[in-house]
Protein backbone atom coordinates (compact mmCIF):
# COMPACT_ATOMS: atom_id res chain seq x y z
CA UNK A 1 0.00 0.00 0.00
CA UNK A 2 2.85 2.41 0.80
CA UNK A 3 4.35 1.97 -2.67
CA UNK A 4 0.99 2.60 -4.36
CA UNK A 5 0.43 5.68 -2.21
CA UNK A 6 3.89 7.04 -3.00
CA UNK A 7 3.46 6.61 -6.78
CA UNK A 8 0.01 8.20 -6.59
CA UNK A 9 1.28 11.24 -4.68
CA UNK A 10 4.14 11.65 -7.17
CA UNK A 11 1.56 11.79 -9.98
CA UNK A 12 -1.20 13.84 -8.35
CA UNK A 13 0.79 16.43 -6.40
CA UNK A 14 2.42 18.20 -9.39
CA UNK A 15 -0.90 18.30 -11.28
CA UNK A 16 -2.72 19.70 -8.23
CA UNK A 17 -0.06 22.36 -7.65
CA UNK A 18 -0.14 23.32 -11.33
CA UNK A 19 -3.94 23.76 -11.24
CA UNK A 20 -3.90 25.86 -8.07
CA UNK A 21 -0.88 27.76 -9.35
CA UNK A 22 -2.71 28.62 -12.56
CA UNK A 23 -5.68 29.92 -10.62
CA UNK A 24 -3.48 31.68 -8.07
CA UNK A 25 -2.71 30.55 -4.53
CA UNK A 26 -4.01 33.90 -3.27
CA UNK A 27 -7.55 33.07 -4.38
CA UNK A 28 -8.17 29.43 -3.45
CA UNK A 29 -11.36 30.41 -1.64
CA UNK A 30 -12.72 31.72 -4.92
CA UNK A 31 -11.63 28.55 -6.68
CA UNK A 32 -13.57 26.37 -4.26
CA UNK A 33 -16.55 28.74 -4.14
CA UNK A 34 -17.76 27.47 -7.50
CA UNK A 35 -19.55 24.11 -6.94
CA UNK A 36 -18.12 22.54 -10.12
CA UNK A 37 -14.52 23.52 -9.33
CA UNK A 38 -14.98 22.49 -5.71
CA UNK A 39 -16.49 19.22 -6.90
CA UNK A 40 -13.45 18.59 -9.08
CA UNK A 41 -11.18 19.04 -6.05
CA UNK A 42 -13.32 16.64 -4.02
CA UNK A 43 -13.41 14.07 -6.85
CA UNK A 44 -9.63 14.19 -7.17
CA UNK A 45 -9.18 13.73 -3.43
CA UNK A 46 -11.70 10.86 -3.40
CA UNK A 47 -9.88 9.18 -6.28
CA UNK A 48 -6.60 9.44 -4.41
CA UNK A 49 -8.11 7.91 -1.28
CA UNK A 50 -9.70 5.10 -3.31
CA UNK A 51 -6.40 4.42 -5.05
CA UNK A 52 -4.62 4.06 -1.72
CA UNK A 53 -7.35 2.03 0.00
CA UNK A 54 -7.60 -0.47 -2.85
CA UNK A 55 -3.80 -0.47 -3.41
CA UNK A 56 -4.24 0.29 -7.10
CA UNK A 57 -1.03 0.03 -9.11
CA UNK A 58 -0.43 3.41 -10.79
CA UNK A 59 3.07 2.66 -12.12
CA UNK A 60 3.02 3.75 -15.82
CA UNK A 61 6.70 3.14 -16.61
CA UNK A 62 6.75 -0.60 -17.28
CA UNK A 63 8.44 -0.98 -20.66
CA UNK A 64 7.46 -4.65 -20.93
CA UNK A 65 8.87 -7.29 -23.27
CA UNK A 66 7.11 -6.47 -26.54
CA UNK A 67 6.90 -2.69 -27.04
CA UNK A 68 4.97 -1.58 -30.12
CA UNK A 69 7.56 1.13 -30.78
CA UNK A 70 9.48 3.98 -29.19
CA UNK A 71 6.88 6.14 -27.44
CA UNK A 72 8.97 8.06 -24.93
CA UNK A 73 8.95 11.30 -26.95
CA UNK A 74 5.20 11.09 -27.60
CA UNK A 75 4.39 10.42 -23.95
CA UNK A 76 6.78 13.14 -22.79
CA UNK A 77 5.21 15.68 -25.14
CA UNK A 78 1.74 14.64 -23.96
CA UNK A 79 2.78 15.08 -20.32
CA UNK A 80 4.13 18.58 -20.94
CA UNK A 81 1.03 19.58 -22.90
CA UNK A 82 -1.22 18.20 -20.16
CA UNK A 83 0.60 20.17 -17.45
CA UNK A 84 0.46 23.32 -19.59
CA UNK A 85 -3.29 22.94 -20.04
CA UNK A 86 -3.83 22.18 -16.34
CA UNK A 87 -2.12 25.50 -15.62
CA UNK A 88 -3.82 27.51 -18.36
CA UNK A 89 -7.43 26.37 -17.86
CA UNK A 90 -7.79 27.70 -14.28
CA UNK A 91 -5.65 30.74 -15.17
CA UNK A 92 -8.01 31.57 -18.04
CA UNK A 93 -11.15 30.81 -16.03
CA UNK A 94 -10.26 33.30 -13.30
CA UNK A 95 -9.53 36.01 -15.89
CA UNK A 96 -12.29 35.27 -18.38
CA UNK A 97 -10.00 34.22 -21.24
CA UNK A 98 -11.61 31.92 -23.84
CA UNK A 99 -14.42 31.11 -21.40
CA UNK A 100 -18.20 30.86 -21.72
CA UNK A 101 -20.88 31.79 -19.22
CA UNK A 102 -22.81 28.63 -18.38
CA UNK A 103 -22.79 26.67 -15.15
CA UNK A 104 -24.66 23.85 -16.94
CA UNK A 105 -21.53 23.00 -18.95
CA UNK A 106 -19.41 23.19 -15.82
CA UNK A 107 -21.59 20.58 -14.12
CA UNK A 108 -21.58 18.42 -17.24
CA UNK A 109 -17.79 18.63 -17.16
CA UNK A 110 -17.74 17.55 -13.52
CA UNK A 111 -19.95 14.56 -14.40
CA UNK A 112 -17.60 13.57 -17.24
CA UNK A 113 -14.62 13.88 -14.89
CA UNK A 114 -16.26 11.68 -12.27
CA UNK A 115 -17.17 9.03 -14.85
CA UNK A 116 -13.70 9.18 -16.38
CA UNK A 117 -11.98 8.88 -12.98
CA UNK A 118 -14.23 5.99 -11.96
CA UNK A 119 -13.63 4.11 -15.19
CA UNK A 120 -9.89 4.65 -14.86
CA UNK A 121 -9.77 3.36 -11.29
CA UNK A 122 -11.81 0.28 -12.23
CA UNK A 123 -9.55 -0.42 -15.21
CA UNK A 124 -6.32 0.06 -13.24
CA UNK A 125 -7.52 -2.19 -10.45
CA UNK A 126 -8.41 -4.88 -12.99
CA UNK A 127 -5.13 -4.59 -14.95
CA UNK A 128 -2.83 -4.59 -11.93
CA UNK A 129 0.75 -5.40 -12.91
CA UNK A 130 -0.13 -5.39 -16.63
CA UNK A 131 -0.75 -1.64 -16.68
CA UNK A 132 1.73 0.54 -18.58
CA UNK A 133 1.69 3.89 -20.31
CA UNK A 134 3.48 2.15 -23.18
CA UNK A 135 1.79 -0.08 -25.75
CA UNK A 136 3.54 -3.26 -24.71
CA UNK A 137 3.14 -6.71 -23.19
CA UNK A 138 4.43 -7.61 -19.75
CA UNK A 139 6.16 -10.89 -18.83
CA UNK A 140 3.60 -13.73 -18.72
CA UNK A 141 0.96 -11.32 -19.98
CA UNK A 142 -2.64 -12.51 -19.88
CA UNK A 143 -5.51 -11.14 -21.94
CA UNK A 144 -7.68 -9.44 -19.32
CA UNK A 145 -11.35 -10.17 -19.97
CA UNK A 146 -13.05 -9.61 -16.60
CA UNK A 147 -14.28 -6.60 -14.68
CA UNK A 148 -14.79 -3.53 -16.84
CA UNK A 149 -12.81 -5.30 -19.58
CA UNK A 150 -15.66 -7.78 -20.00
CA UNK A 151 -17.62 -4.97 -21.66
CA UNK A 152 -15.09 -2.49 -23.07
CA UNK A 153 -11.67 -3.36 -24.49
CA UNK A 154 -10.06 0.02 -23.83
CA UNK A 155 -11.56 1.62 -20.70
CA UNK A 156 -8.34 3.51 -19.91
CA UNK A 157 -8.54 5.24 -23.27
CA UNK A 158 -12.19 6.04 -22.65
CA UNK A 159 -11.12 7.78 -19.44
CA UNK A 160 -8.60 9.82 -21.47
CA UNK A 161 -11.47 11.13 -23.60
CA UNK A 162 -13.79 11.88 -20.69
CA UNK A 163 -11.56 13.37 -17.97
CA UNK A 164 -9.56 15.99 -19.96
CA UNK A 165 -12.69 17.19 -21.76
CA UNK A 166 -14.52 17.30 -18.46
CA UNK A 167 -11.76 19.34 -16.81
CA UNK A 168 -11.89 21.89 -19.63
CA UNK A 169 -15.68 22.19 -19.21
CA UNK A 170 -15.36 22.57 -15.42
CA UNK A 171 -13.22 25.63 -16.15
CA UNK A 172 -15.77 26.83 -18.75
CA UNK A 173 -13.15 26.79 -21.51
CA UNK A 174 -13.81 26.95 -25.25
CA UNK A 175 -10.76 24.69 -25.53
CA UNK A 176 -12.89 21.70 -24.50
CA UNK A 177 -13.59 20.70 -28.11
CA UNK A 178 -9.96 21.01 -29.32
CA UNK A 179 -8.85 19.03 -26.26
CA UNK A 180 -11.40 16.31 -27.06
CA UNK A 181 -10.24 16.14 -30.69
CA UNK A 182 -6.57 15.98 -29.68
CA UNK A 183 -7.31 13.28 -27.10
CA UNK A 184 -9.31 11.33 -29.70
CA UNK A 185 -6.42 11.44 -32.18
CA UNK A 186 -4.05 10.11 -29.51
CA UNK A 187 -6.51 7.45 -28.32
CA UNK A 188 -7.39 6.05 -31.73
CA UNK A 189 -3.73 5.84 -32.71
CA UNK A 190 -3.02 3.91 -29.50
CA UNK A 191 -6.00 1.62 -29.97
CA UNK A 192 -4.82 0.73 -33.47
CA UNK A 193 -1.34 -0.15 -32.20
CA UNK A 194 -2.58 -2.00 -29.15
CA UNK A 195 -5.14 -4.13 -30.98
CA UNK A 196 -2.56 -5.08 -33.58
CA UNK A 197 -0.15 -6.12 -30.81
CA UNK A 198 -2.79 -8.12 -28.96
CA UNK A 199 -4.05 -9.77 -32.15
CA UNK A 200 -0.53 -10.90 -33.06
CA UNK A 201 0.17 -12.25 -29.58
CA UNK A 202 -3.16 -13.77 -28.52
CA UNK A 203 -4.46 -14.59 -32.05
CA UNK A 204 -7.68 -16.66 -31.76
CA UNK A 205 -8.30 -15.70 -28.11
CA UNK A 206 -8.24 -12.00 -28.96
CA UNK A 207 -10.40 -12.52 -32.05
CA UNK A 208 -13.13 -14.06 -29.88
CA UNK A 209 -12.73 -11.34 -27.24
CA UNK A 210 -12.99 -8.61 -29.87
CA UNK A 211 -16.27 -10.02 -31.18
CA UNK A 212 -17.77 -10.11 -27.68
CA UNK A 213 -16.87 -6.58 -26.53
CA UNK A 214 -17.09 -2.93 -27.52
CA UNK A 215 -14.01 -0.91 -28.32
CA UNK A 216 -14.77 2.17 -26.20
CA UNK A 217 -18.47 2.82 -25.53
CA UNK A 218 -20.97 0.01 -24.85
CA UNK A 219 -23.68 -0.30 -27.52
CA UNK A 220 -22.12 2.54 -29.51
CA UNK A 221 -18.53 1.85 -30.58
Amino acid sequence: MFRSAFILVIQLLPATLVIFGGWGFDGLTGFLANPARGGLAIATLAAGVAGIVFAIDFNPLRRGTSPAGSETFQLGALLLLSLALLWFLPFADRRGILTFQSDYWRYLGLLLCCIGISVRLLALRTLGKYFSAYVTLQPDHRLIQHGVYAVVRHPLYLSLLLAPTGIALVFASWLALPILLLAAAFVFDRIRKEERLLANHFTAEFAVYRRQTWRLIPLVF
